[in-house]
């Protein structure tokens, strides 16, 4: 009998087995390069294949484990039993994660792990032969383990451990990352019945023409699509924000009478990822081709929150400015990292700040106070989106971004929250981050004029962005108010474009104790901050347009019983919408 007990990888079963593991094994490697190539246009998040691939691997090994040691002559499959129930379980798993993403229409994900099954039958099948060869050795008298006389004392030992420690080893790993994957497949199944995609996935252009991807465009009080003179209002999130955080501001804004639609930029939301590496101007060039194709043929008013508002000028650049007939910036900042940067590299104490602001007139542009970008926070801060990206795919995320106190609306809070928790959304972050997080600023930067510059450099400001073109909001709706009477006193603007800017009075706030802040030094750099976020909001107001107009948002309010923060955009999104539309479409001029 021991004779018979030779190794069976060379039977058509192990062939199988061992070609799958070769191939489970060159998709792991291969998927690791993918994910990290540039220059290519991006349909998923290519880390969900790497870690099927790497379950699959190890399940391969496993097969090829047990197929070797049974009827083998001087190795001995230990714990058949386990064996038998842990293939029950991979295929169980497999067919899970088949099914998870089937249902999340991932057709590619679903192949790979549905080769899952092959290895995990293999284990069962040979797992339950073995136990019962043991049992007919045992009958006959036939000890169950001896090493072979050819065997050297190390080679033995060598096998003992193999037997006895890989098993433990490997059932760890597979069971780990399988249910992981399972947890996240049938999590995305689910959110995708529950949740639909609203609104219109758009096909559009990127890299010169040659490749397309689609975004997602949502309105509301626009649903027959028809074109007239009527405004559209289209809103930009803030950086890592899908669309659904400005839902309710959009919804807010339809029943105040005027359509409202929201694009989600590539890979937020509803969005493909599109292409990597990512140039902000022609995703700019993107959002216009899918407002074009929904279609959208109205005037529009771009609404831009935070990094939205960056993404709003990129568009008067790059994109038909003659559409726009208004735009809201809200809480936005040209670059907040750089910003903050340079107020703690350049500001340590309100002295200084108070000195900043006094600088001499007759000083050269030379010896203004250069920004030094802390290279160190860039790094570590893509890394980071760079690694949640990466464990996307193994639900290691969705703790994160769970709390939403206060959303609005709050029957939809779990269609926001499973936009956090897809594959794509780190992804997202990783891309538009660009490993800089200056791209967009930097993008935005090769349009600001000499005028613009001079004038800036004239006030000490750091930061740079560019006029809005002359000719814009020259035939702007008649409903909209022009607020003359809000003009600033230093006419920078040369554009009569309606421009309204509303901020978060919190952020303005410098009172340390208001803000729950103790210690001596971080007060000192709230301070900073707060002085510095006023003063941008001041210089936005004096530079874009003639006709533009600072808010402050500041108490509670119906909707929202909490002091207006930086999340007044989700927090209070009917006020918010209400404001904004008295402001563009009163009958009288009004200034705050």
């Amino acid at each position: 009998m021991w004779y018979f007990r030779k190794h069976t990888v060379m039977s058509i079963p192990g062939l199988v087995v061992l070609a799958l593991t070769l191939a489970y094994a060159a998709a792991f490697f291969a998927y690791i390069g993918v994910s990290q190539k540039r220059g290519r246009l991006v349909k998923t998040n290519s880390f969900v294949y790497m870690w099927e691939a790497l379950v699959g691997t190890f399940l391969c090994l496993q097969a090829l484990f047990v197929i070797s040691a049974y009827r083998s002559s001087n190795r001995y499959l230990y714990w058949t039993p386990i064996w038998m129930v842990y293939g029950v379980i991979m295929s169980i798993m497999s067919i899970c994660v088949v099914g998870g993403y089937a249902g999340a229409q991932n057709a590619a994900a679903s192949v790979w792990a549905a080769f899952w099954l092959v290895p995990a039958v293999a284990i069962t099948v040979y797992a339950a032969k073995a136990r019962r060869g043991y049992a007919v050795d045992r009958v006959m008298g036939i000890p169950e383990y001896r090493p072979r006389l050819a065997d050297s004392r190390g080679m033995v030992l060598f096998y003992v451990a193999l037997d006895n420690g890989f098993p433990w080893v490997s059932w760890l790993v597979s069971v780990f990352f399988g249910l992981l994957l399972v947890i996240q497949a049938l999590a995305l199944a689910n959110d995708h019945r529950l949740y639909p995609v609203p609104g219109d996935l758009v096909p559009v252009q990127t890299n010169g023409g040659e490749d397309w991807y689609k975004l997602h465009v949502w309105c509301y009080g626009y649903e027959n699509k028809q074109g007239g003179s009527e405004p559209v209002f289209v809103l930009l999130t803030e950086f890592g924000m899908p669309s659904t955080t400005m839902m309710g501001l959009a919804q807010g804004i339809a029943d105040n009478g005027h359509p409202a639609c929201i694009v989600d930029r590539p890979g937020y939301g509803w969005s493909e990822p599109g292409y990597w590496e990512q140039d902000p101007r022609d995703v700019v060039k993107s959002i216009n081709q899918a407002l074009t194709k929904y279609p959208i043929s109205n005037p529009l008013i771009l609404v831009g929150w935070g990094e939205g508002g960056v993404w709003s000028q990129l568009y008067m650049q790059v994109a038909d400015y003659t559409r726009v007939v208004g735009m809201v910036l809200l809480d936005t900042f040209p670059n907040m990292e750089i910003l903050q940067t340079f107020a703690l590299n350049r500001t340590t104490t309100l002295q200084n700040l108070r000195q900043f602001r006094s600088l001499g007139t007759e000083q050269k542009s030379e010896s203004i106070p250069q920004v030094h970008f802390d290279k160190a926070l860039e790094s570590s801060v893509s890394r980071m989106f760079s690694s949640w990206r990466a464990v996307s795919p193994i639900a290691l995320h969705r703790a994160r971004n769970g709390n939403w106190p206060g959303f609005k609306p709050q029957d939809s809070l779990g269609q926001h929250r499973s936009r956090f928790r897809d594959n794509l959304h780190y992804q997202a972050k990783y891309f538009e981050y660009g490993g800089t997080g200056a791209r967009l600023y930097q993008a935005l930067l090769e349009y600001v004029t000499t005028s613009i510059d001079s004038l800036l450099v004239y006030h000490h400001w750091p930061l740079r962005w560019p006029a809005l073109p002359a000719d814009s909001g020259s035939e702007f709706t008649k409903s909209l108010s022009k607020r003359q009477a809000a003009m600033p006193s230093i006419q920078a603007a040369t554009t009569k474009l309606p421009v309204i800017l509303i901020a978060s009075a919190q952020q303005f706030n410098s009172d340390c104790g208001a803000q729950g802040i103790s210690s001596k030094e971080d007060c000192t750099k709230w301070q900073a901050f707060a002085w510095f976020y006023y003063r941008q909001q001041i210089e936005y107001q004096q530079t874009l347009s003639q006709n533009a107009v600072l808010l402050a948002c500041t108490g509670a309010v119906d909707e929202d019983d909490q002091p207006c923060d930086t999340d007044f955009v989700w927090r209070r999104p009917k006020w918010l919408a209400s404001a904004i539309v008295s402001q563009l479409f009163s009958s009288s001029n009004r200034t705050t």
